[in-house]
C-alpha cells in the first residue's frame, strides 16, 4: 500500500529525512511528492525535491522544480539532477538550469552535467562556469569598490572636521589679537633724565 500524504509529510519534515528508506516507502506515490514539491514551505519542497532525485519514477518532479521561482528549490533541483540517471530529460532539465542566475544553481548544475554523455551540455556547462566565475569575480570587485568608498568618505568627513576645527582655532585667535590692540599707553618707564630735571628755560 503507496505511503499516504501526511505520512511522506511527516517523514520529510524533520532535520535529516532517511532518503533512502523513503525513496521505497514514496515508490507509487509520485503525486504527494509532486505536491509537496509545490508546498509554500521552500525547506519542506526542497527535501522533496531531493527525494525526487533518488526515485527513479520522480524526474517530473525535480524538472518542475527547475522552474521555480525560489531559489531554494532550484538548489534542490540541481542537486537532484546530479542523481538522476542520463536521459534526455536529465538533459533538459540540466540545460535549463545552467541557464539560471543564482551562481550556487549554476555550480551544481555544471556537476551534474559531467554525468551526462550529452557533448552540447557539456559544453553549456563549460560556458557556465565561466560566466559564473566572472560573475563572482564581479560581485568580489564590487565589493571592495564599495568599501573603499565607504572608507574613503569617512576620511573626507574626519578631514572637513579637522578644517573646521582648524578654522574656528585661527578664527579665535584673530579675535584675541584684536583685543590685544595696542592703546597707546607706555608700559615702561623712560630712561635717561627725570621728570623733576626738565630744563624750566630760566638763566642761571
Amino acid at each position: 500500500m503507496p505511503i499516504s500524504y501526511s505520512e511522506l509529510k511527516a517523514r520529510l519534515d524533520v532535520d535529516e529525512p532517511d532518503y533512502a528508506a523513503l525513496a521505497e516507502l514514496a515508490a507509487g506515490a509520485v503525486q504527494h511528492l509532486r505536491k509537496l514539491a509545490a508546498s509554500p514551505d521552500e525547506s519542506l519542497a526542497s527535501k522533496a525535491v531531493s527525494l525526487a532525485g533518488i526515485m527513479g519514477d520522480a524526474e517530473s518532479v525535480v524538472a518542475d522544480a527547475s522552474k521555480s521561482r525560489n531559489v531554494l528549490v532550484r538548489v534542490a533541483a540541481a542537486h537532484a539532477s546530479s542523481l538522476m540517471p542520463d536521459s534526455p530529460q536529465a538533459t533538459r532539465v540540466v540545460s535549463r538550469l545552467l541557464d539560471d542566475k543564482d551562481v550556487g544553481v549554476v555550480k551544481l548544475a555544471a556537476r551534474a552535467a559531467t554525468r551526462l554523455s550529452d557533448p552540447k551540455v557539456t559544453a553549456k556547462a563549460r560556458r557556465a562556469t565561466v560566466r559564473m566565475v566572472k560573475a563572482v569575480r564581479a560581485s568580489a570587485q564590487a565589493s571592495r569598490r564599495d568599501r573603499s568608498a565607504g572608507m574613503a568618505a569617512k576620511r573626507g568627513k574626519k578631514t572637513g572636521a579637522g578644517a573646521t576645527k582648524a578654522k574656528a582655532a585661527r578664527k579665535g585667535s584673530s579675535k584675541a589679537a584684536a583685543g590685544k590692540m595696542p592703546s597707546g599707553a607706555m608700559v615702561k618707564a623712560p630712561t635717561g633724565a627725570k621728570a623733576g630735571d626738565m630744563p624750566s628755560g630760566e638763566m642761571k
